[in-house]
């Protein structure tokens, strides 16, 4: 019976081997793998290209001001000198890119209100964010399911149709068990397509060789055994090979493309974010009906958050830097309780998501990928969060300068407060 076993691999290896369509199959595949690796790292790359020019950026925004500012407090200089942040890619960006295509990942800010400030990002081809761009988790979650089902569909009713498998029940083996070979040949062949672009991305992406890729391969090998467990259910109901390939092929658009969908639509629904809105409007409206104000109904507010500060006279009839700023503070202060509404939504949101990804294989893999990657939600919400108290640190360290009404040159730029990423973990 052994020997039985051994021939049957062997012939089953062959004929899978010398299939035309299976090394088309596996081509095409490995190709479209090979460019999806190349434009993560392309992508990424550009990113970083971007990221690393900002200090520089800074540094001569921040020469010229002091040039043309020499002479004005530093209130003057304040008002048009950004101060840049940065969102570092991982290692693990370019292999799920996530929502670093779409959130911005650097961001500058001024002395002004912040949270008017938070949303900018690049001009984005809508062509391109309708398609998104592919990485290689792309292709292992949406791309590889394809692949199973063309190699596996009429594994079975194949041979039905042709009279093989008429043959092959006259023989003394379990038929259950053949076809369990059949799968096995398919599965390991596919494990090693799997691994050549593993290797590619490892060696282009320079991934580090730790828990992280273990973890990620584990999870492509157990969605592919996934599938394969899909494709046995739908072959041992020995229907014709057209009804195989409609089914598989039905069972693949349900579980990438529905049920993302309507998921995405429920979560909107649970979670609407008018805030996003709200947070901007408020925010403008009580920076711009400050200026009709007592310069007094500014400060107060300030001075009870910083009382050191308290005792400024500021002049009721003209301008000054210090009750500026005081009145950028108050916008922010009102703004505050729509924009922590609006991040406990959009965490609220990416906790649904992950979620229901419990339940759903493919988003499972995608909200892991984008997890180990920092490319999802979270880290962007992290991010902005960073942002919000990288400015309260600038604010509070130029505060005391303001109402001195320091000149430029006074101030030691060296000691500016760092940006500081708020980890996700």
């Amino acid at each position: 019976m052994m020997i039985k076993w051994h021939r049957l691999i062997k012939l089953e290896s062959k004929q899978f081997v010398r299939n035309r369509l299976t090394w088309l199959g596996f081509s095409v595949f490995i190709v479209i793998g090979l460019y999806a690796i190349w434009h993560g790292k392309a992508t990424i790359d550009k990113q970083r290209q971007i990221i690393a020019q900002v200090d520089k950026a800074q540094s001569e925004q921040l020469e010229t001001h002091l040039t043309h500012h020499a002479d004005h407090e530093i209130g003057a200089l304040l008002y048009y000198q950004f101060f840049y942040t940065k969102n570092i890619p991982t290692d693990w960006a370019g292999f799920s890119i996530g929502q670093r295509d779409i959130n911005p990942y650097t961001l500058k800010v001024r002395m002004l209100a912040v949270e008017g400030q938070l949303y900018d990002t690049e001009l984005t081809n809508p062509i391109t964010l309708l398609s998104g761009n592919l990485d290689l988790s792309f292709v292992f979650i949406f791309l590889l399911p394809l692949l199973v089902i063309a190699l596996t569909f009429n594994i079975l009713s194949a041979e039905q149709e042709s009279g093989v498998w008429a043959f092959v029940a006259s023989q003394p083996v379990a038929l259950y068990k053949v076809l369990y070979l059949k799968l096995c040949v398919k599965f390991i062949a596919l494990s090693l397509v799997i691994a050549t672009l593993f290797v590619a991305a490892v060696i282009i992406h320079k991934l580090p060789v730790d828990m992280r890729l273990v973890v990620v391969v584990a999870l492509v090998l157990a969605y592919l055994i996934f599938w394969f467990m899909v494709v046995f259910l739908v072959i041992t109901l020995k229907n014709s090979s057209n009804i195989n390939a409609v089914t598989l092929l039905s069972s693949w658009l349900f579980l990438l493309v529905l049920i993302p969908s309507l998921s995405n639509v429920i979560i909107i629904r649970l979670f609407p974010i008018p805030e996003a809105l709200a947070t901007t409007v408020t925010q403008r409206e009580a920076y711009h009906e400050k200026w009709d104000m007592p310069k007094s109904v500014v400060m107060e507010p300030f001075f009870a958050s910083y009382p050191q500060y308290s005792h400024y006279s500021i002049p009721e009839d003209r301008f000054s830097y210090g009750w500026y700023y005081a009145m950028m503070f108050a916008a922010d202060s009102e703004a505050a309780r729509s924009a922590s509404e609006l991040f406990d939504k959009l965490e609220k949101r990416q906790h649904a998501s992950q979620w229901i990804g419990y339940f759903i294989p493919n988003l499972f893999l995608q909200n892991t990928f984008n997890k180990i990657a920092k490319t999802d939600l979270e880290n962007h919400v992290a991010y902005l969060k960073s942002v919000k108290a990288f400015h309260r640190r600038l604010s509070e360290f130029f505060y005391p300068s303001i109402f001195e009404m320091d000149l430029p040159h006074t101030i030691n730029w060296d000691e500016l407060p760092e940006f500081q990423l708020i980890t996700t973990e």
